[in-house]
């Protein structure tokens, strides 16, 4: 318990950069989008009416609870632009306290945690390419430094292998992972440009959903017995933990839905949240095989599932027909859409941009295109990721979490970019980039460290032993 409190400790220090940050310029109010929003929601003074109508700048969106934090806002800060601010802030920090949960839940380890909170922090400042170049050239010091020290044993030693696979796939992975910290831009759509606290507003609510669900997931109790246990099945340790059960674990299932709600009123992308807390449940059947899991829960994620139904008729009921011409105006399909989804979809998707690119001009000069050899790496990194990822028992968080990535941003993809889009997406985006470099920093250490020395065959029988006879065994 003692690390859970230091890792939240110094969760709630990365926050402590974007208080410090929070805007105050009196050009928060002066958007024009603001001030159509403010208009309206004074000019009609009543904040329960907007959950049974279109939100206040009548594009055919229904944003109730979004709505209500300007409501809040309008009614507490009057023209203070500094108090506008404060609230951005505020949502930001929910956010990655939320996130801190979420990371608790699905994973129990402090250090994930805390890593991701930080790096939310960082991606929020949009400081993640200087981070990611840092690890570039850690992934060229690595390969030099593991390359020299085998190559010393080998010739001092003459057995010793060099292992250039085991090195290749360490770089290679590293150097994905520099690549995975290169984020979209933040800073201004979220926490400098208020209609952005739509997105801001939803996520909190989202990561409520999915760390109460997982929490939900971690402490149900179940009915069915354990699995006989298998060669297969790891070894329990000093720093295994066993995950208690409660008989109120239905009440976390309750919060995950009442915050579903609030996160579909928030903004349009949340009807995305009932297949990520699919993919939890997937998660966690993942991470233990060996368990026999209870069926029941199934009646949750239907009932979630009805929810977003529920949600959609309400749409359909309170707001206007057809597409508003801000919607159609949004709208697009084609190569970016392709493109945006590649981005999320593969790691370090966006390096087949340039290989497409220059690969239409074919010479030699493409042979003197850094860019190009860049993108090469990262392709040759993909590979060596998945390689490093399958062979460690850790992969259902690795992919897990790249799959919810995925799913957050899935329709938004469909849309003419926005910053503000990808703030959810970037939250899930962080669980597998510090799962994926927990992976990655023991295959570095593997790489630097001296090869492992095979042990000699055994004889068949062993010298000494008993003989084998069939349909007996020895007595003790």
């Amino acid at each position: 318990m003692k690390r859970w409190w230091i890792a939240f400790a110094l969760a709630v220090l990365a926050c402590l950069p974007i208080w410090l940050a929070r805007p105050s310029s009196p050009t928060l109010l002066e958007d024009s989008d603001t001030a159509v929003l403010l208009s309206a929601i004074r000019e009609r003074s009543a904040p329960l009416s907007w959950f049974t109508s279109d939100w206040p700048l009548e594009n055919h969106f229904y944003r109730p609870m979004s709505t209500l934090v300007f409501e809040v806002d309008s009614r507490l800060n009057g023209d203070d632009p500094a108090g506008y601010g404060r609230t951005q802030a505020l949502l930001l920090i929910g956010c990655v306290l939320a996130l801190f949960w979420f990371v608790r839940e699905l994973t129990d380890r402090p250090a994930y945690a805390a890593l991701a909170s930080g790096l939310m922090v960082l991606w929020q400042f949009d400081r993640g390419p200087i981070v990611g170049s840092w690890l570039g050239w850690a992934a060229i010091g690595l390969a030099a430094l593991a390359f020299g020290r085998r190559l010393l044993l080998h010739l001092r030693e003459g057995s010793s292998p060099i292992g250039w696979t085991e090195i290749a796939l360490a770089s290679l992975s590293l150097a994905l992972l520099g690549d995975q910290l290169v984020a979209y831009p933040l800073r201004h759509r979220t926490l400098d440009w208020l209609p952005g606290r739509t997105a801001t507003t939803m996520t909190v609510f989202c990561l409520v959903s999915l760390a109460a669900f997982a929490r939900f997931e971690r402490t149900r109790p179940r009915s069915a017995s354990l699995r006989p246990a298998t060669p297969h099945d790891l070894p329990a340790t000093r720093t295994t933990a066993l995950a208690s059960s409660s008989p109120r674990a239905w009440m976390f299932a309750l919060i995950a839905g009442f915050s579903m709600l609030f996160a579909l009123g928030s903004y349009e992308q949340a009807v995305m949240l009932p297949a990520t807390l699919l993919a939890v449940t997937v998660i966690f059947r993942l991470q233990r095989p060996a368990v026999t899991e209870d069926r029941r829960v199934w009646f949750w994620h239907a009932a979630f599932w009805g929810l977003l139904v529920g949600y959609l008729l309400l749409r359909r009921a309170f707001l206007p027909e057809g597409v508003s011409g801000y919607q159609a105006q949004q709208f697009r399909d084609g190569m970016g859409v392709w493109m945006s989804l590649m981005r999320y979809g593969v790691p370090a998707g966006r390096a087949w941009v340039p290989i497409e690119a220059t690969v239409r001009q074919p010479g030699l000069d493409l042979l003197f295109v850094p860019t190009l050899w860049a993108a090469l790496v990262l392709v040759a990194g993909n590979v060596a990721g998945a390689v490093v990822v399958g062979g460690d028992r850790r992969w259902p968080t690795v992919a897990g979490a790249f799959a919810l990535s995925f799913l957050a941003f899935l329709p938004m993809a469909w849309l003419k970019p926005f910053d503000h889009y990808h703030y959810w997406p970037l939250a899930m985006r962080t669980v597998f980039v510090v799962a994926f470099g927990a992976v990655v920093g023991s295959a570095a250490l593997s790489a630097v460290s001296p090869p492992a020395l095979r042990a000699p065959s055994r004889p068949d029988p062993a010298p000494g032993s008993l003989p084998r006879r069939s349909g007996s065994h020895p007595s003790s």
